[in-house]
């Protein structure tokens, strides 16, 4: 393993208690304001509702200036509904409120309403929101 892929893993399972807490500490204040969407997990075989892959390459065409257009800026999911990113490229990247390494693939399953959001350099947007609503 090289030693870039390791300090990505360190950086990621570091990352990822404080992901869970700013995820909770976003929920309503009970005044009927959505709060965070929760997940499980989606099986490796399994097809996702809604699946986007970041081409090898990616990151040299952010270095270039390109513009990259890869993903929505907003995402309208329904409870049960699942996602899959495939990273394809040699870099890691914050794609909304997911941080999909160099790679690899996330996928999961959406288990309750709410709203995940974050930025994202694969939009010309820079932000990927995606609310969850109910059946």
């Amino acid at each position: 393993m090289s030693m870039r892929r390791m300090f990505s893993t360190a950086v990621a399972a570091l990352l990822l208690p404080f992901a869970t807490l700013g995820l909770a500490a976003c929920g309503g204040d009970g005044g009927g304001a959505a709060g965070p969407a929760q997940w499980g997990a989606l099986a490796k075989d399994q097809k996702a509702t809604y699946e986007f892959v970041v081409p090898y390459g990616t990151g040299v065409k952010i270095d270039q200036g390109q513009e990259i257009d890869l993903m929505p800026q907003h995402l309208d999911v329904k409870v049960g509904e699942s996602i899959r990113i495939k990273n394809q490229d040699g870099r890691d990247y914050m794609i909304g409120p997911f941080f999909v390494t160099a790679g690899q693939q996330l996928a999961m399953r959406f288990t309750q309403p709410g709203e995940l959001s974050g930025v994202c350099s694969m939009n010309p947007e820079g932000q990927f929101v995606i609310k969850v609503s109910a059946v």
